[in-house]
């Protein structure tokens, strides 16, 4: 992607859309309660076709918690992409959602309101913020400002982007007690405040995404990893973690074990695990069972069916194939485990619409 074509897409990403528009004069009429009503009739029908969530409409919908369908319908990239990236509309009403996805904010202009879990955190230029699946949230943009959503597919993450939860770093951190933490992080924020080279990927997944040819979600698919190196290098230092209150330290510990269990789900053990942290048995359970409410061998056994979904979904592996790809020594065990899981087999998961 040419600077020059970066420079273009961010001078089209400042003006408004019509959409923008609609929600701008809906806003601006907030205090003319008949003006707003006549306008509100003037626009229902293109409002309702695209989704607009204004309260007031009769027959908007504005659920609680948005999936990558919500997005995805809108956006012609496929659907069974990973990743998505879009612009949140500036002067959308202010509603508390959760998402079924990672969401990651950057405000690419301006700043914004914005809301974890009930406390505010503001955003302003240049902020990337990681927000987990489940965390209720806010975003309120009531000028000129611009935030760009990346979604990434929580079913999907540990397999394609399994890289990043290999190294001990902030981010790691934050996906694997997102993926797998009874006490999982609420968000990760990078201040990268005004850097071009920052910019210029997020605009380029964003350019990729809304593309949408056959090439773009192989291209998103490896500008993310590349996106979070280059965060990693430049702001690991003023990265700020939020979660729980147990200490950085013993969290980090916990997760780097967590971490370990990822890379060797296949064939690791209790007992080559505790080696490895130089731990009895018995404390090494314990801490298993702290972090993620369950056993070592049950939460063995939901990482390695992190990695079947995507194989089921994606792959036309056999059955057979993906069991012994994943650690399983007979097919007959992998199918007990998976039905266990998810109240249905492996074909009945791979034949869902």
């Amino acid at each position: 992607m040419a600077a020059s074509t970066k420079e273009q897409l961010y001078q089209q990403l400042l003006g408004l859309s019509y959409e923008e528009k609609v929600y701008k004069t809906y806003y601006e009429l907030r205090d003319d309660p008949p003006a707003r009503e006549a306008y509100l009739a003037e626009v229902a029908d293109y409002a309702l076709e695209n989704g607009l969530l204004i309260p007031e409409l009769a027959g908007a919908q504005i659920p609680e918690v948005f999936s990558e369908e919500t997005y995805y319908s809108f956006l012609p990239i496929g659907r069974g992409s990973n990743v998505n990236v879009c612009r949140h509309s500036r002067y959308t009403p202010v509603f508390r959602y959760s998402t079924s996805f990672f969401e990651i904010l950057y405000v690419l202009d301006g700043h914004i309101g914005h809301t974890l879990a009930d406390e505010d955190f503001p955003l302003s230029k240049g902020d990337v913020s990681f927000i987990p699946p489940g965390v209720k949230r806010t975003i309120e943009v009531f000028d000129e400002s611009v935030v760009l959503s990346i979604h990434i597919r929580h079913d999907t993450f540990a397999d394609a982007f399994f890289s990043v939860l290999r190294y001990d770093n902030i981010l790691s951190d934050f996906f694997m007690s997102s993926l797998y933490s009874q006490r999982p992080a609420r968000n990760i924020l990078f201040p990268t405040g005004e850097d071009l080279e920052i910019r210029d990927m997020i605009l380029e997944m964003y350019q990729e995404a809304h593309q949408g040819d056959a090439y773009s979600w192989r291209l998103l698919n490896n500008l993310v990893p590349m996106f979070f190196a280059k965060l990693l290098r430049g702001y690991s230092d003023q990265a700020v973690l939020r979660g729980p209150s147990k200490s950085r330290t013993s969290r980090v510990s916990t997760l780097s074990m967590l971490s370990f269990i990822n890379d060797h789900y296949r064939t690791v053990s209790l007992q080559e695990f505790a080696e490895q942290f130089h731990y009895s048995i018995p404390h090494c359970s314990r801490l298993i069972r702290e972090e993620t409410g369950m056993g070592f061998s049950a939460f063995v056994r939901r990482v390695k069916m992190n990695h079947v979904l995507p194989l089921l979904r994606g792959t036309n592996l056999s059955v057979a194939e993906i069991s012994s790809q994943v650690g399983y020594e007979n097919p007959e065990s992998f199918i007990r485990a998976f039905e266990k899981l998810y109240s249905m087999s492996p074909t009945a998961y791979r034949r869902r619409p």
